[in-house]
């Protein structure tokens, strides 16, 4: 009998009788049989369902980071405490007051110059991308070496959780009302080595998946069953995360509303439901930790110093670009497109608290909205890709477009007569449903075709581009956004707005899937082989020096 038979036979034998049983079984037990048919053909241990586990229950914690704090609480509270610090532009020793005066403006400071409370929440975001692009590039490599990708992951997103915890003292004591801003960057920067290595799991945990292992054995790397069989678990795994950050997300949201509607709306009140998202966060952080398996990666190379090792090897890889054409043209456009998706959330909010006078509990409302949408996108797009065979590229060709009607609608309410354009409460709620079901379809999509073009080894450091090239344009949208409202205003934002969606649309259209699989494939074999040639180089000089001695030795005995 062979062990596959064995092991389908120990399967049968244990399957549970009840449903709930056959559905506990099927959720956390691992074939026995996958152990030793498939575990001898790699190098790690085979990804298990625990682990899933920890990836998706971080991802249900981590991503309501995103999906409530940094995309709602904090513009609020940040905004809202800047409000309060302001004074009239007319006469600088008046403060602002609570209504918006005719004729003038409120301004604050912004280290030399004096900026609209709005436009001071664009340029902190502006002050956090380049903080974060700097730490992120100089760490991300070393999680592609030694035994460190989850330690470290687990220090900044611990640090993230205590940092959130403190932002409420600028709305407590007006005298420190810049320390908000400051520790909001601060959550930015280790936010975002946070994000890089959490995405890198998709490609590593795919690697060693039992269902891609099992195909690898079977058919050979080359083969197509290969390729659809880490498609379709990339996808699960991508989706899988973004839909498990939704729900969490939408948890926190009600968390937090329930508080608000309890207590008060004040700003202190939103500082205190930071606190609790800082808390929630951790309760999922201590589930990785527990359950999350540290893989083994190659040790950094002789020579190499850890705080310089990430820039160096990153440079290296951008000065490889000609062997990995696919993959930086794909993060050319991803660079307009992340830039575009950020500012268009952080531009509702404002226009929604700032024209139309919208308090917390509405926008909370429409937080709501936009998750339970992007949860129910994201099982019709992942059924539509796994059931009816889909590219995850024409998924966010298609959402991209779609998303591009978002700005153009919002441009009607610079038309005096028309009655839709973002003048109404109702308009942001039908606009936060769009917003989620095409928004967490690109993410989604977008780190599953980038993770076919990245060659093995290389996840985290690719990962760290991925991530950049996103954050590192999200500061050009804010300070164009910012001199428009300064010049102009708010609503004229849409017209660039428009453009951040339609372009890489475009550009999208002229991606080569296989191309930059090809080229992934091609870059990682020569790597290979350059290894090789300079071990072999080594191990020559070495026997060449040790015949040397030899020779030596001889010598001096036969004089002796």
């Amino acid at each position: 009998m062979t062990t596959t038979a064995v092991g389908t036979m120990i399967q049968d034998q244990e399957l549970p009788q009840s449903r709930m049983g056959r559905l506990r079984h099927r959720l956390f037990h691992n074939d026995p049989a996958d152990d030793l048919t498939l575990q001898p053909h790699i190098d790690e241990k085979l990804t298990k369902k625990s682990e899933l586990w920890s990836f998706f229950l971080f991802g249900f914690g981590y991503y309501s980071w995103a999906n409530s704090c940094a995309s709602l609480l904090l513009p609020i509270l940040v905004q809202g405490i800047a409000r309060n610090a302001s004074h009239l532009e007319s006469d600088p020793s008046v403060p602002c007051p609570e209504t918006d005066p005719v004729n003038d403006r409120c301004l604050v400071p912004f280290g030399w110059i004096q900026v609209t409370p709005t436009s001071y929440v664009l340029l902190t975001n502006v002050v956090t991308v380049w903080c974060t692009i700097v730490l992120t590039l100089g760490v991300s490599a070393l999680a592609d070496h030694g035994r460190v990708s989850k330690r470290i992951m687990l220090c900044t997103s611990t640090a993230l959780c205590v940092i959130a915890c403190f932002i409420f003292l600028g709305a407590l004591e007006p005298s420190v009302w810049w320390l908000s801003a400051l520790l909001f960057v601060l959550t930015g920067i280790v936010n975002g080595p946070t994000q890089n290595f959490y995405d890198a799991h998709i490609p590593i945990l795919t690697r060693y998946h039992p269902d891609v292992v099992r195909i690898q054995i079977q058919e050979g790397e080359a083969s197509k069953a290969y390729i659809d069989a880490k498609t379709k678990v990339q996808t699960f795994l991508s989706g899988g995360s973004s839909a498990a950050g939704y729900a969490g997300g939408m948890v926190l949201t009600i968390i937090c509303a329930i508080i608000l509607l309890m207590v008060n709306q004040d700003l202190v009140t939103v500082g205190y439901c930071v606190i609790v998202a800082g808390v929630y966060i951790f309760i999922f952080v201590c589930f990785y930790a527990k359950y999350a398996v540290q893989r083994t990666f190659p040790p950094l190379p002789a020579g190499s110093h850890w705080a310089t090792y990430g820039y160096v090897r990153i440079g290296k890889t951008i000065s490889k670009a000609r062997r990995l054409k696919t993959l930086f043209y794909f993060l050319c456009t991803w660079f307009i497109l992340g830039d575009g998706l950020a500012a268009s959330s952080s531009m509702a909010i404002l226009i929604a608290q700032d024209q139309l006078k919208l308090d917390s509990s509405s926008m909370i409302i429409a937080a709501l909205i936009q998750m339970v949408a992007a949860g129910l996108g994201m099982i019709f797009w992942i059924r539509l890709q796994n059931r009816h065979g889909v590219s995850p590229l024409k998924v966010v060709i298609f959402n991209t477009v779609a998303f591009g009607l978002i700005p153009c609608y919002c441009l009607l309410g610079l038309i005096e007569s028309c009655p839709i354009g973002l003048k109404h409460e109702w308009e942001l709620y039908m606009l936060a449903a769009f917003f989620g079901i095409f928004s967490g379809a690109i993410y989604s999509s977008n780190r599953v075709v980038f993770a076919q073009f990245i060659p093995f080894g290389h996840e985290n450091e690719l990962f760290a581009l991925y991530e950049m090239s996103s954050v590192s344009s999200s500061w050009i949208a804010p300070l164009v956004c910012t001199a428009i409202i300064q010049s102009s205003s708010v609503r004229h934002t849409w017209w660039f707005l428009a453009s951040q969606f339609f372009i890489p649309a475009v550009l999208l259209l002229f991606i080569n899937v296989d191309k930059g699989r090809a080229e992934g494939i091609e870059f990682y074999n020569k790597e290979q082989e350059q290894k090789k040639l300079k071990v072999a180089g080594a191990q020559a000089e070495e026997a060449e020096s040790g015949s040397v001695e030899d020779e030596e030795r001889d010598i001096i005995k036969n004089a002796v």
